[in-house]
């Protein structure tokens, strides 16, 4: 058994209960090697293409597993439940936030104050809502008035083997390199609060006692950042150890959220920048430009913590690996074991 088939086990079983996990992976490893085998000896496929069209020929891992499980998957009937699912999960997973920042900076942009986080995350809520409402009713009208126009789950969806998601107790190369470039980022964000204490205005070529951020946050936002710095770069580690899963991808966003808020909020109420820094590049702004510069902050921010947010959910989706936000499947090179 490679591991193209160790995969298709994986995504056909994980969703299952622990107690018919086992049974059914051990059905579909005899289910897919007696595939194997019967397209070689007619002749259907080569012994090196195989193993791949017999999954083909399976087809869709989660549908065999409905199958299997006595589990139907129904909407109003089986035969878009996945597309459906699998459109949901991607839409709900961007839409809501994207628009929650835009109408967070349309909101900062015309002179709101701290009252925009608020009024953002109603928004985004509301829209995912609204979202899942009229896509669940789309899907569900077309069920009703369209039933013959569609063909098999694996027809709509488009599906092949080359989707499958990785195994999550795969060491894969990339994630060590990960793991580094993650725990660089954070040790350098962790020097900067504290090297940002002692100066970083230059004038007259040298540098002076300036500081960034206002030495009034040592009370507690700069001692928080720095713990949450910690658990970023714990959580980093626990990545690399576990891969993603659904719980990793919500503590991901919780991290993203405990960042980005706070950091929104002190700008909105001026107390993130000190005074004294503030102070040297007033003259050198005007109205306009400070504007522009605090909505591009407020955006980047919002941006960045979304984006990490929305990556670790699409990775979760896809059962662990790399993954990026291309849609649908994780098309991660395939790699035959013996």
């Amino acid at each position: 058994m490679t591991e193209l088939t160790d995969r298709y086990l994986f995504a056909a079983t994980r969703t299952l209960p622990a107690a018919q996990r086992e049974e059914l992976s051990r059905d579909l490893a005899e289910r897919v090697a007696d595939t194997i085998d019967a397209r070689i000896a007619s002749g259907a496929s080569t012994p090196e293409t195989a193993e791949h069209d017999a999954l083909v020929e399976l087809g869709n891992p989660s549908v065999l597993a409905a199958s299997y499980s006595d589990r139907p998957l129904v909407l109003i009937g089986p035969r878009y439940f996945l597309v459906w699912r699998r459109l949901l999960v991607f839409l709900e997973s961007f839409v809501p936030a994207t628009v929650a920042a835009a109408a967070a900076l349309g909101l900062v942009i015309s002179g709101g104050g701290w009252e925009v986080i608020g009024a953002a995350i109603g928004i985004g809520l509301s829209v995912a809502v609204h979202l899942a409402f009229w896509l669940t009713l789309v899907f569900a009208l077309i069920e009703r008035y369209e039933p013959a126009a569609a063909g098999a789950a694996d027809d709509v969806l488009g599906w092949t083997p080359d989707q499958l998601p990785q195994l999550p107790e795969v060491r894969r190369p990339h994630r060590r390199s990960d793991l580094v470039a993650s725990l660089v980022w954070l040790a350098i964000a962790a020097v900067f609060l504290v090297w940002q204490q002692f100066g970083i205005v230059w004038i007259g070529g040298e540098r002076s006692a300036v500081p960034l951020l206002a030495p009034e946050l040592w009370s507690f936002w700069l001692p928080y950042l720095l713990v949450l710095i910690a658990l970023e770069a714990a959580f980093a580690a626990w990545i690399y150890r576990a891969d993603w899963n659904w719980a990793n991808a919500i503590v991901n966003v919780v991290l993203n959220a405990a960042f980005a808020i706070p950091v929104i909020w002190l700008f909105v109420e001026g107390m993130l920048l000190s005074p004294e820094f503030l102070a040297l590049v007033d003259p050198h702004l005007d109205a306009d430009a400070e504007r522009v510069l605090s909505v591009l902050f407020i955006g980047g921010v919002a941006a960045i913590c979304t984006w990490d947010a929305i990556d670790g959910i699409v990775k979760a989706a896809r059962g662990g690996g790399r993954g990026t936000l291309d849609f649908p499947g994780n098309r991660s090179p395939r790699v035959t074991q013996g």
